[in-house]
């Protein structure tokens, strides 16, 4: 994806955000793009290859947009942003996102 947006690219989110959050705190940026409860799906890092819960992420959040980034390896997993063009979604940096299937009525 080419991007005409800055993303913060130290493990440390960049002079914009001061604490390291976890996937939960991200949670509300990507429900409105999965169409679905983020917390419920697991995220195969492209790197290092590790499964893990979108709430075990490390979430930065407060510059131009939300980066997540493996637990294990602190690579960037995905990143959205909002801007006046549209909604940026990049998760090039995991291999697998595994959604599950959403309860029917009962």
């Amino acid at each position: 994806m080419t991007s005409d947006l800055s993303f913060p690219a130290a493990p440390d989110g960049g002079a914009e955000s001061g604490a390291v959050l976890d996937g939960n705190a991200a949670a509300g940026e990507f429900a409105g793009i999965l169409a679905s409860d983020p917390t419920t799906v697991t995220v195969r890092c492209g790197s290092c290859g590790v499964a893990q819960a979108f709430g075990q992420l490390q979430a930065y959040m407060g510059g131009p947009g939300t980066v997540l980034r493996c637990r294990e390896c602190e690579a960037m997993v995905a990143r959205v942003a909002r801007t006046p063009r549209g909604t940026w979604l990049d998760i090039s940096g995991s291999s697998s996102w595994l959604l599950l299937p959403t309860p029917g009525p009962a």
